[in-house]
């Protein structure tokens, strides 16, 4: 059976840990033989990387391509179970043996994302150097969800907010009347698993019909790359309502109950590499050759929600942090099983309920796509990881059930 490895987390079953706690955990090594090694290194890191290619053609109709690449570290913690980088080779007896370990992950690293051009990624690594042999490594993804960054969720807006646009079709002189829609929403932070209100007003005076009116929450990525000015961006549909539309000189009230499902918080300060943002967004469609009405509203999805208790866990400042060298140790004896930080960091003194974990289904992650300077793991687990962001049970004063639009009222001139 060569060498089996296997990773695990004391009491954390899906691997999901909050910014600042410390992870702890196991290997155990198993072996039927004996086999030369020079050393074995448990290591913890936490990273961001970008990758794309933009191909082009110029006036010879030459075609030509060009790779953006972007990296950015967090954690890079290691320690030796056995041997170290000048030991000498030596016999790893057949049996089984474990190691405890814990880290502490930095209150600054930011959430677990797997993109379309990039990923934040967190993992345990357990590499076997053997003499004259390739390196077995195996690999253990884990989620890490940051619980407040600041700079991002101070500009959420804790009372009702309202957008409002206006359009016209044609030209002058047969400009129409406009098609005016407005947006309210209660505020504009919110969480997985929160249904959101959503109220909008059509207001169709022109003699054009609007036969259907939309309304989603979007998730807009742009990606960074070292050496260039390149960027890459991105729109995902993370969850979307629509209903009837309305017809010419009417005005129509609706009230969408929108429910967040698993997404990745927003990000803008603490990666560099990647930001993600959101917006809801409504559309009024039309007939014939006309563009739509929309509306644009950004909206922040926080990691948990905003409450007085969370204060004492915001983050003191918003850089980047600088990797740790020194975190990982090994811990030895029966207090090693023991959960080395609180379940979650808001639980002293907090009436907020434990939230459940889920995939976000609107990611997307390339197991095949090759990442530059990225050693392949013989643990599949990594290429096929998709992190657990946690949804609450955030009590709403709607009665209305989530997933559900209903218009509320329609007034003819």
């Amino acid at each position: 059976m060569g060498i089996i490895c296997q990773i695990l987390f004391h009491n954390n079953t899906p691997g999901v840990f909050y910014a600042g706690q410390t992870i702890s955990g196991q290997v155990t090594l198993s072996t039927d033989k004996l086999i030369q090694i020079k050393a074995i290194r448990l290591k913890v890191k936490g990273y961001a990387e970008t990758h794309w290619t933009e191909s082009r053609t110029d006036s010879n109709n030459k075609s030509t391509s060009e790779s953006y690449n972007g990296f950015e570290k967090y954690l890079s913690s290691k320690v030796y179970l056995l041997g170290s980088e000048i030991s000498a080779e030596m016999s790893l007896e057949p049996g089984t043996r474990s190691y405890n370990f814990a880290c502490q992950i930095p209150i600054n690293c930011p959430s677990s994302f797997e993109g379309t051009h990039g990923r934040i990624l967190y993992m345990v690594d357990v590499n076997i150097i053997q003499p004259w042999k390739y390196d077995s490594l195996f690999s253990r993804p884990f989620t890490v969800i940051q619980v407040m960054d600041l700079n991002t969720y101070e500009s959420v807006s804790q009372i009702p907010v309202q957008a409002r646009t206006e359009k016209t079709f044609g030209v002058w002189p047969f400009k129409s009347d406009p098609l005016t829609l407005e947006l309210n929403l209660p505020q504009t932070g919110f969480v997985p698993g929160q249904t959101v209100p959503v109220n909008v007003l059509v207001g169709n005076e022109s003699k054009i019909r609007v036969y259907e009116v939309k309304v989603g929450l979007s998730m807009m990525i742009t990606y960074y790359s070292d050496l260039s000015s390149g960027t890459n961006s991105e729109r995902k549909s993370v969850a979307k309502l629509k209903a009837d539309g309305v017809m010419r000189n009417s005005r129509k009230m609706y009230d969408f109950q929108l429910l967040i499902p698993s997404t990745p918080p927003s990000c803008f300060q603490l990666c560099r590499i990647i930001k993600i943002g959101y917006q809801i967004e409504v559309v009024a469609k039309v007939k014939g050759m006309h563009i739509n009405g929309t509306l644009v509203m950004p909206v922040t999805i926080c990691g948990v929600p905003i409450a007085p208790q969370m204060v004492q866990y915001i983050p003191e400042n918003s850089g980047p942090p600088v990797p740790e060298q020194r975190a990982l140790t090994l811990v030895e004896g029966d207090g090693a099983c023991a959960p080395a930080a609180p379940p979650y960091p808001w639980s002293d003194g907090s009436t907020l309920a434990p939230p459940s974990y889920a995939e976000a289904m609107h990611t997307f992650t390339d197991p095949e796509k090759s990442r530059p300077g990225q050693q392949d793991s013989e643990n599949v687990d990594e290429k096929h990881f998709k992190p657990l962001y946690p949804v609450f049970n955030v009590p709403t004063q709607s009665d209305e059930k989530a997933e559900k639009s209903v218009p509320v009222k329609e007034d003819k001139k």
